[in-house]
């Protein structure tokens, strides 16, 4: 039997095992970008290129160690090393490890391998018994120990925002907020998405809603964005109930963190504080849909080892929404890896 050759992308043809390698080989690449964004490498990069020992000096790594790491992250294109010059420069991908851009990831490289890479060690267990990885890991469910650590709560909400900014964009650029004058979001975290819209939509009111140790980040982000006169924050739990009265719900990446039965509650407490009428707005991933299904599917596999939620098909999205009172009116794919799933409140 003869192997037949696979196209890596950003390589040339390479035979089945060099590409099976490589993806074994991720779990190095993924610290080796950790290494990277928590030493700040990139933010040294902005103003151009730099001699490795300078930027060695500045972010207080090994120049020797530094100038490895930075010739394989060559190859993935996040940087780019000049052997001749001996000097380093933010390659295509690069600057999404700076601070503060538009597409910065950084807070999420961190937030990443400091939270969910130990237990992704324990994936073999769960893939037998259904529990976590991380609640084997940590000991308790993922939330209630990232709870637990003002500092652990701080990085998961900058890396929120990341993700919003980086995959979510598309989709908050697509939702359609025409007649909608209050517009509650559901687990909004320091208020990014929330700000956002309501910059864009100068009519709109809103309400920040999430756990009152997350929702404290909101009140800064608002005020940041001059919108803190007309979007509030509420501090609650959306399994018990949510606030009351709204033209619109707006959930972004929240149901996928839970099972259906979580997920069904958390819609029953939409349901019951919604008007009849009253419109919910999804944003999530629906497999198989989107020009980038490989994130729905990493982001189920994230859920699978860190949760016990998942990425859910059109089906899937359509049952669950049924069942605790809604009605499916249409998926918006749009140009990133989100959708927007929109949905009306119906009598039950």
């Amino acid at each position: 039997m003869t192997a037949t050759s696979a196209s890596v992308p950003g390589t040339t043809t390479r035979t089945p095992a060099v590409a099976i390698l490589r993806l074994l080989g991720g779990f190095q690449i993924s610290q080796a970008l950790y290494v990277a964004a928590r030493a700040g490498v990139a933010d040294e990069l902005r103003a151009g290129p730099r001699p490795v020992g300078a930027v060695a000096e500045a972010t207080g790594l090994r120049s020797d160690l530094l100038r490895r790491l930075l010739r394989t992250l060559t190859v993935e294109r996040v940087f780019q090393y000049d052997e001749e010059r001996d000097s380093v420069a933010l390659g295509p991908l690069g600057h999404t490890l700076c601070s503060d851009t538009d597409e910065s990831v950084r807070d999420v490289a961190l937030m990443w391998m400091e939270t969910h890479y130990r237990p992704f060690d324990r994936l073999w267990s769960t893939l037998h018994d259904g529990v976590p990885a991380a609640e084997r890991e940590l000991g308790k469910p993922f939330f209630d120990w990232l709870g637990e650590d003002a500092d652990r709560v701080a990085g998961f909400s900058s890396a929120m925002g990341d993700m919003m900014r980086a995959i979510r964009r598309d989709a908050i650029d697509a939702l359609d907020l025409s007649g909608v004058g209050h517009l509650v979001d559901i687990g909004g975290a320091d208020g990014t998405g929330l700000a956002t819209l309501a910059v864009r939509h100068p009519r709109l009111r809103g309400t920040v809603f999430d756990l009152p140790h997350v929702v404290r980040a909101a009140e800064g982000t608002l005020s940041r964005a001059g919108v803190a006169d007309r979007v509030d924050t509420r501090g609650g739990d959306f399994f018990e109930a949510v606030p009351e009265g709204a033209d619109a719900y707006l959930a972004c990446f929240i149901l996928h963190d839970w099972n259906d039965r979580k997920s069904t509650r958390v819609l029953e407490r939409v349901h019951e504080a919604a008007a009849p009428g009253a419109r919910l707005l999804l944003v999530e991933t629906v497999l198989g849909r989107g020009p980038a299904p490989e994130i729905a599917t990493m982001l189920d596999l994230t859920m699978m080892g860190m949760l016990d939620g998942r990425e859910r098909t059109l089906e899937d999205w359509r049952s669950l929404l049924a069942g605790a009172g809604f009605r499916l009116d249409r998926i918006v794919e749009t140009a990133g890896p989100m959708c927007v799933i929109e949905a009306v409140r119906v009598d039950r």
